[in-house]
């Protein structure tokens, strides 16, 4: 503290001020132009081609700890109960709308006179327990996250990369910063004059989102797995779902776990 000291005067604080304030507000407006170029789709299709390439590089991932069957089902039984107390209703949307007076009591009364009362309770039990197989064998449980930062050179060579959040799992992490050389490596680079594609280079930032899933396609299931199915038939577990796009069929087998990630682009600055 020295008389006179000029960092000391109102108007030379009033300066600082003025200057931390302008570099947060153009920060929010570089991050809201960011996001707008990636939502109005205003960029090359190379970020396309790098979402796929990072995908690829993390493909065959290992079952990361803290993510097994039990955990899956604990979280997501754990998180609908929350939900259930909050809102009234155990799903994620919007409730749907409720059958009518008249409607319940006639689908009542049909399912009353053809089995009774326990086998009401019975299929419900049974329609509640096929759902959460499903989700669970989609990935609908825990997932790792991270936000994954990218600085390249205008010819798409990776300067730096680094986790602005990180998921929890160490393991994890390592593996997605890990992935991001190789596959940078075998992606060609952008055009030029590529829209997202600056003159000093690329910046990106990215959501990686990792989950374990139980779902494998019925044509790889070899001759072994027929006790397989045929216990899981009978316990109301074999359930699947058709690709449309692809006509093959997938069942659940929670034998074989597989962790897929997902690479979500979220902002080009």
């Amino acid at each position: 503290m020295r008389p006179g000291d000029p960092s000391l005067s109102p108007e030379y604080l009033a300066a600082q001020e003025r200057g931390r304030v302008t570099g947060r507000v153009q920060g929010f407006i570089k991050d809201d132009q960011a996001e707008l170029r990636v939502d109005n789709g205003l960029i090359d299709p190379y970020f396309s081609r790098l979402r796929a390439s990072l995908e690829k590089s993390l493909e065959n991932a290992p079952v990361f700890d803290g993510t097994s069957l039990l955990h899956q089902a604990t979280t997501s039984w754990s998180s609908q109960a929350g939900r259930y107390g909050a809102t009234g209703s155990p799903g994620t949307g919007p409730a749907p709308m409720p059958p009518t007076v008249d409607e319940q009591l006639k689908k009542l009364e049909a399912l009353q006179e053809r089995g009774g009362e326990a086998w009401m309770e019975y299929l419900r039990q049974r329609v509640q327990a096929g759902g959460e197989m499903q989700k669970l064998a989609g990935g609908g449980g825990a997932k790792l996250v991270v936000t994954l930062e990218l600085h390249q050179g205008p010819d798409g060579v990776l300067r730096d990369a680094r986790l602005v959040s990180t998921s929890g799992n160490k393991s994890y992490d390592a593996y997605v910063l890990n992935g991001v050389p190789p596959a940078l490596v075998k992606l060609a680079p952008p055009p030029d004059n590529a829209r997202g594609v600056r003159a000093d280079g690329i910046h990106t930032l990215w959501s990686v989102e990792g989950r374990v899933v139980y779902l494998r396609k019925l044509k790889d299931m070899e001759r072994k797995d027929s006790l397989y199915m045929a216990a899981a038939l009978a316990a109301g577990v074999l359930a699947g779902r058709f690709e449309e796009t692809t006509g093959e069929i997938e069942v659940i087998d929670f034998r074989n776990p597989r962790f897929v990630c997902q690479a979500h682009l979220l902002r080009v600055y």
